[in-house]
């Protein structure tokens, strides 16, 4: 490939800056493709960096030479002026990586404080910033017409307005809660299971809007986006799944529990503990297994649970110990002073606990 004008030798050994600070990149639009080592040598554990830093120097020198051979340019002018893009693109690049730093060391900060929530919109929200910014910055070092230009601008924008909308409407949730404000927060945690492409954030966000709910005591549309949660990831399985169950018993909708597995439930509420042991024994073998709210290990306990509360009320006091052992094995350590309260109450544990809900949610 030649071009058919000269450059000056000086010219040519005139340092690239656009090449240091756009390395690999400088060099696919430059057709300079022995830049792309700068990738694998860059990723080498400890001293990639250094490999990197070497490379990004050499480009530098050579870049001018290396541009001028491999490219077509209309006039030394057009060389130079798309040789000066880079110098611009380069240090909106570095800008770029200077805030997704910063906003890395912010984010370790609030996860260490417990924001972890917020700390996820951060980074939501930074991800599109530095998206939008990246693809912005090769469609201005692009060689097509100024109107596909326009064309894609808008359609990054666009993308990076659309990535933004979740964390913003999560922020703006968030602070409605603060506010008690649960009507306000349903509505928008509605709106974020609809945007969400994700079966596990579809699942996430109907569960707040479930949660919402709770509060306002509205025992229909818990059920009703309790279900859309499940139905939206049926791979996953949480405190909400069961809550979902003990709804569904309080309104009487046996066949529903027994369906999900659950009839054991419905016995110990009647006090069929013979009914709980025959229900339970067959699914204790394949424990569902998870991760609690406080990030330990969540599994079955609540099923070993009742068929030590069974054992118990049948008097096989060896076998109902046995059981609670294997509930608090699986258990976390914040389910297992609830386990243990909860075997010691076993004549009245099931009955007390719907009752509790019942009064929670003011159900007569």
């Amino acid at each position: 490939m030649k071009n058919n004008f000269e450059i000056s030798e000086k010219d040519l050994k005139r340092f690239n800056w656009g090449a240091l600070l756009m390395g690999w990149i400088w060099g696919i639009f430059n057709r300079t493709w022995i830049t792309l080592i700068q990738l694998p040598l860059s990723y080498i554990p400890k001293v990639g960096w250094i490999f990197g830093l070497i490379c990004a120097v050499v480009f530098g020198f050579k870049g001018n030479s290396w541009a001028f051979k491999h490219k077509n340019f209309e006039s030394p002018e057009d060389f130079h002026d798309y040789q000066r893009k880079f110098i611009y693109a380069g240090i909106v690049m570095l800008l770029l990586t200077f805030f997704a730093s910063f906003i890395t060391v912010k984010t370790t900060m609030l996860i260490a404080k417990g924001s972890s929530e917020t700390a996820l919109y951060i980074v939501q929200l930074a991800t599109a910033a530095v998206l939008g910014g990246f693809c912005l910055i090769l469609i201005y070092l692009m060689n097509v017409k100024k109107s596909i230009k326009t064309l894609l601008r808008t359609l990054v924008i666009l993308l990076a307005i659309s990535l933004s909308i979740l964390p913003i409407l999560g922020c703006i949730g968030k602070k409605a809660l603060k506010l008690k404000n649960y009507d306000d927060a349903a509505i928008i945690y509605k709106t974020m299971a609809a945007l969400s492409i994700s079966p596990v954030n579809k699942n996430k966000y109907y569960n707040l809007t479930a949660a919402c709910y709770i509060e306002k005591k509205d025992i229909n549309n818990m059920i009703k986006y309790f279900e859309k949660a499940e139905n939206a990831d049926k791979s996953s399985y949480g405190p909400e799944n069961d809550m979902l169950t003990d709804l569904y018993i309080i309104k009487g909708e046996n066949k529903k529990v027994e369906e999900r597995g659950a009839k054991y439930k419905i016995c110990a509420l009647n006090s069929d503990w013979a009914c709980v042991i025959n229900e339970v024994s067959p699914k204790i073998n394949k424990p569902r297994k998870g991760m609690s709210i406080d990030g330990e290990i969540y599994a079955d306990s609540e099923l070993y649970l009742a068929r030590a509360i069974a054992y118990k009320n049948s008097g096989k006091i060896k076998e109902a110990n046995q059981d609670l052992n294997k509930a608090l094995k699986v258990s976390s350590t914040k389910q297992a002073d609830y386990l243990t309260a909860a075997f010691n109450a076993s004549k009245t544990y099931y009955k007390d606990y719907y009752k509790q809900i019942k009064t929670a949610l003011e159900i007569k």
